[in-house]
């Protein structure tokens, strides 16, 4: 009786611990076992949104050189001295137009002695030729005067195109803008500096060195616009006329011409100039949120949901940076759905559930 006195205490105490200590513990318990299955089995909400391919057009300003449409030397084709010139910096003149003689008394001579020649040589052949008696004259001896006569008139001709060259005419209508010529100076073909610089400025060249990356975008015709920094910013539109077709080996760029009308002169040469380029891509690459890039140990990559739903890694390789977009130049088509700000516990190949519906297209502020 005693001994069930004891017994009933413990009994209760025991049913009291094990209804307040290990039953909660084994609810617990399941609870968290049916909490840890249901996570593993339920599909993951993702936010997705569609690619887009950047602008087919990239802005590109360079600095560029302002040069006449065509500047030429003009050189003394004859030697003597300067008798005038006519024409000083900052003339215009047209084509044609004489800007300068050169005296050379001693070639009206050579011209007399060349004309007696000629003359001497016509009469000599006239002579021969006036023989009527047949074999007294041999074939030979008249093709020898008929050349004689021949080489004369080339001398002639000669001398009186040199005599031409004693003036100094325009090869084409423009400004002058060097003079060196002095009255009675001397004068040399081609020797020293030139007697005057002609340049023709109702168009004008502007030179621009296109670097290595965008060479391939550069095209004849391409619209250009030109700034002009000390003319308030003025601008002037023109196109690519040519390109040197190669690049430089020094600096890796491409040598363009742009050509901008300048038809009241009120434009310089010489001066420094700013130069945009719309540059049309071939292909425009595929812009991605910054927020949809993954940086692995194997390289970039983004998280693509395909038709069914399921998430797969696909590596890319980057191109500009934008802040809030970039430039995917490979790896994409610019048809997927990206995951934005994806996690860890992503498996290739899971199915997802979005979290929105996706957006038309991501904006981009270029």
């Amino acid at each position: 009786m005693k001994a069930l006195r004891i017994l009933i205490p413990l009994l209760l105490l025991v049913a009291v611990f094990v209804f307040f200590g290990v039953l909660p513990r084994m609810r617990n318990t399941q609870q968290l076992k049916a909490a840890v299955s249901e996570e593993k089995s339920r599909v993951p909400i993702v936010t997705a949104v569609p690619l887009k391919r950047s602008s087919d057009t990239t802005g590109l300003t360079l600095p560029g050189q302002i040069q006449p449409f065509r500047q030429t030397p003009l050189y003394a084709r004859t030697q003597g001295f300067l008798r005038r010139w006519y024409v000083d910096i900052g003339g215009q003149v047209k084509q044609g137009q004489l800007l300068a003689t050169i005296d050379v008394p001693e070639l009206d001579q050579d011209i007399a002695r060349a004309k007696a020649d000629l003359q001497l040589t016509q009469i000599n052949l006239d002579r021969l030729k006036s023989v009527q008696l047949p074999g007294a004259i041999a074939q030979q001896d008249v093709d020898t005067r008929r050349s004689a006569v021949t080489v004369a008139e080339a001398n002639v001709g000669r001398l009186q195109a040199l005599k031409n060259l004693q003036q100094i005419r325009a090869p084409f209508s423009g400004i002058i803008t060097s003079r060196t010529a002095e009255n009675g100076t001397l004068v040399s073909p081609g020797t020293g500096q030139p007697l005057f610089t002609l340049s023709e400025v109702g168009s004008l060249r502007v030179f621009v060195d296109v670097p290595q990356t965008y060479y391939q975008y550069m095209k004849i015709g391409m619209p250009a616009t030109v700034t002009i920094p000390e003319l308030k910013n003025q601008t002037f539109q023109g196109k690519v006329m040519h390109t040197s077709g190669a690049l430089r080996s020094d600096s890796r760029t491409l040598l363009a011409e742009v050509v901008i009308p300048n038809a009241n002169q009120s434009l310089p040469a010489g001066l420094y100039s700013l130069v945009k380029f719309d540059m049309i891509a071939a292909q425009a690459p595929v812009l991605i949120p910054a927020n949809a890039l993954q940086i692995t140990p194997d390289g970039p990559r983004v998280v693509v949901v395909d038709s069914t739903q399921r998430v797969h890694f696909v590596p890319i390789k980057l191109g500009r940076d934008y802040g809030t977009t970039l430039e995917a130049v490979s790896g994409l088509t610019g048809q997927e759905l990206v995951v934005t700000n994806p996690n860890d516990r992503l498996r290739d190949g899971q199915k997802v559930r979005f979290r929105k519906a996706p957006a038309e297209k991501i904006i981009v502020q270029r």
